[in-house]
């Protein structure tokens, strides 16, 4: 270990002076920063959950019903083409990945069901908006296209849940980041000192995670490269 790097005091593993937290354990090595951070949230009440998807809704039907008002203040449901259908099927969508996320991003918990139900409470208007464009039938609602535009708006939800989780204020999202960056220049300096040879690279890898199972591929490789070092001595 060099000045360059210093020990995690929770597993000991060696930890660059960029990381916030051990790659190995997950350790806050800046705990003061952490225990202020820490503020217990109350648990939501059934009126500020319902009140987060009423917000999500109204962002999510607002979206597709502006686009639909749009499209019709310029085009005739007899004379609708190709480009103003595909418009018309990615507005419902849309609206809901974005209301998905500004839902999930003021109720802070179960982000992907709360995403997935903007989805389930949009549906009803987007089946509203389309019969200004066609005679909305059993058949109409059954059909593939009409069972694509729901699931795919089911996904959408799920997925506006996702990024909030991800992306959101306080995740760890850009640490992963940061540990993954320097994973690859770990690699890259394994690779280097084995002369590219990527076959060998992998072997110490593998050698060193029969030493540790448990441990992270950034663990696994900053021990390849200290074996090198000491072998090399």
């Amino acid at each position: 270990m060099d000045d360059n790097t210093y020990e995690c005091p929770s597993c000991g593993a060696t930890v660059y002076p960029e990381m916030t937290r051990c790659p190995q354990c997950g350790h806050n090595m800046y705990p003061v920063e952490d225990e202020t951070a820490q503020v217990e949230k109350p648990a939501p009440t059934w009126l500020s959950v319902l009140g987060t998807l009423l917000i999500g809704w109204i962002i999510a039907a607002g979206i597709a019903t502006t686009v639909n008002f749009v499209v019709a203040a310029f085009v005739h449901p007899n004379q609708l083409g190709g480009w103003g259908r595909a418009i018309l099927l990615l507005a419902g969508p849309f609206g809901v990945l974005v209301g998905a996320y500004v839902a999930t991003a003021m109720h802070r918990r179960h982000n992907r069901l709360m995403g997935v139900l903007v989805g389930v409470l949009t549906l009803p208007a987007l089946v509203l908006l389309a019969t200004y464009w066609v005679q909305v039938t059993p058949a109409v609602l059954y059909s593939l296209t009409s069972v694509l535009l729901g699931f795919v708006t089911l996904i959408t939800g799920y997925l506006g849940g996702r990024l909030n989780e991800t992306f959101a204020p306080g995740s760890d999202w850009k640490e992963k980041w940061k540990v993954r960056g320097w994973e690859d220049m770990l690699y890259q300096d394994l690779l280097r000192k084995v002369r590219f040879n990527g076959a060998a690279a992998d072997r110490l890898i593998e050698y060193e995670r029969k030493q540790d199972p448990q441990a992270t591929r950034l663990k696994l490789i900053q021990s390849a490269i200290e074996r090198l070092d000491r072998d090399s001595r």
